[in-house]
């Protein structure tokens, strides 16, 4: 597939061949350029955990196998992943390292090695996932994980990686995530100011290893890609479009960048919900995020038409242009579907994604899957960035005992609240945690009384939130923006449950409308949510 763009000139689209006996396949470029090929195959019983490991030259020559053997999944790790280490040595695989010698284009011995993550987190029952993500720093000496939790949600953890005799050591290790949501408004008695909400799901090292590209929000309703810097905690968003935007990896010299997003995909694009901007938006968009996620991304994957890109960005335009929407890579052919993990040649001219095909994941038989890869023929990239020592401990991190107090005993979250506008007005929350397994529904509440930070747009109206995972997932708006952007949100948007595919339902409610219905206009843009009915 050849894409012809104004941004970056020619754009050549391929598959990676690979032998027809490979099962499972997963793919990233190295540090040196070569592909590592992590893959099962027919010949080993699927429960018996073997994997293989190889390295391919991107046109598929010079296949060559460098590991074979068992590579035991941790009861609560994300599956088995692949991040290379910039020493082109080892490999990180989230519960172990593979470290190959003398370097992994050469290879002639493997060994596969532990790593030992601290806390205790594999045996804390209020822990679901150890790690659901892993990244490795360039400087080969620090990680980022994601914990997840059935009290907290998610968790970062950063800490520097020792190897030891018999295996590899966390040590040091922060969480440097969130741990508060509110502080109290030093102008405004008895309200609370929103603190930024930094961690989520981490994804690449960036900055030369000082900063973090990781799934976040900021003024957004629906997830998008954010940056955190280490020393200071910073967040700077990324993505802008009002749609779903999560992962971001950054080329070699951070000027491009390939996205997870739903925006080139306008049957389930879900940007109606973040059409109309709103203050502190997350307070509502925290408790719908999963349920998005599984709109959006699983269903997609699974039976649902659609795609969740990858799409190209030049990552200036990205920051600061609203409407900016950049180039999707997928094929017109939507039947397959984006999977993680994309990677960047160090030429900064190459960048590689996995396309599973939709619904190959059936129960007994492993995923269709295979490699994809775009070459940018007339892009010129500058100089990689340099690697830099990735920050020790930063003020706001959790360190030595308090962070693992912080995990078992976290902050209680603060049920209810009033936030002013720092202009004029105010705003009113109310949340209920509820236990979305159970069926218990979590729920939140926003009313906007006059509500206005900049004196120019104002806002009046509500949003509702009920989430479950078993039963129906409700959202309701009645906004009004007045000001200098008008806009406005009259809508329902009712999910069915995890079991039923998370479907958006439009059969008719008690009241006689339809489960989901209505609009969101804002600045002459009108969206309905009749037009995403499956």
């Amino acid at each position: 597939m050849n894409i012809e763009t104004e941004d970056y000139g020619r754009i050549e689209v391929a598959d990676v061949p690979l032998p027809d006996t490979l099962r499972d396949v997963s793919a990233t470029y190295t540090y040196s350029g070569k592909v590592f090929v992590l893959y099962r195959t027919d010949d080993e019983p699927r429960s018996e955990d073997w994997y293989h490991a190889a390295t391919v030259e991107d046109d598929g020559s010079n296949f060559t196998t460098i590991f074979s053997g068992r590579i035991p999944q941790h009861a609560k790790a994300n599956g088995i992943r692949h991040m290379p280490f910039t020493d082109n040595r080892r490999v990180l695989l989230g519960d172990y390292v593979l470290e190959c010698g003398p370097d992994i284009d050469t290879c002639a011995s493997t060994e596969l090695v532990p790593v030992e993550y601290p806390w205790g987190l594999e045996e804390d029952p209020l822990t679901t996932h150890h790690w659901s993500e892993i990244i490795v720093s360039p400087d080969n000496e620090h990680i980022a994980w994601t914990i997840l939790r059935t009290d907290m949600g998610a968790a970062v953890g950063l800490g520097r990686l020792r190897r030891a005799e018999d295996r590899y050591l966390i040590e040091e290790p922060a969480i440097i995530s969130s741990t508060e949501e509110f502080a109290p408004d030093p102008q405004h008695e008895g309200c609370v100011l929103p603190l930024p909400v930094r961690g989520g799901e981490v994804k690449q090292f960036v900055h030369g290893g000082t900063a973090i590209s990781a799934v976040g929000g900021t003024s957004g309703f629906l997830p998008d890609s954010v940056v955190q810097d280490l020393a200071t905690g910073a967040i700077r968003r990324i993505t802008r479009t009002p749609g779903y935007d999560e992962t971001t990896i950054f080329s070699p010299d951070e000027r491009l960048g390939l996205v997870m997003t739903s925006r080139a995909s306008k049957r389930t694009n879900p940007a109606i919900l973040g059409l109309v901007p709103r203050p502190h938006a997350l307070l509502n968009g925290m408790n719908l995020a999963w349920a998005v996620y599984m709109y959006t991304v699983s269903g997609v994957r699974s039976f649902r038409e659609g795609n969740v890109g990858p799409v190209l960005i030049d990552i200036d335009r990205s920051m600061n242009e609203p409407d900016y929407e950049g180039t999707p890579l997928n094929n017109p052919d939507e039947s397959w579907v984006y999977c993680s993990p994309m990677s960047w040649h160090p030429s900064g001219r190459k960048v590689m994604w996995l396309e599973t095909l939709r619904g190959s994941d059936q129960a007994g038989s492993y995923r269709q899957m295979r490699v994809r890869t775009a070459h940018l023929l007339d892009h010129q990239p500058s100089a990689p960035v340099p690697t830099r020592p990735t920050p020790p401990g930063a003020p706001y991190s959790v360190i030595g005992p308090e962070a693992e107090k912080t995990l078992r005993e976290p902050a209680e979250r603060i049920r209810a609240g009033r936030v002013a506008g720092r202009h004029s007005g105010h705003l009113e929350f109310e949340r209920q945690p509820g236990d979305l397994a159970q069926g218990h529904a979590a729920s939140s509440t926003v009313r906007y009384v006059d509500y206005s930070d900049d004196g120019l747009d104002f806002y009046n109206g509500t949003e509702r939130t009920a989430s479950s995972f078993t039963s129906e997932t409700v959202y309701e708006a009645d906004l009004e923006v007045t000001g200098d952007n008008p806009g406005a949100m009259k809508l329902r948007a009712t999910w069915s449950s995890v079991s039923d595919g998370t479907r958006l339902l439009f059969d008719a409610a008690d009241d006689g409308l339809p489960r989901s219905h209505g609009y969101a206009r804002y600045r002459g843009l009108q969206m309905n949510l009749e037009d995403l009915v499956e």
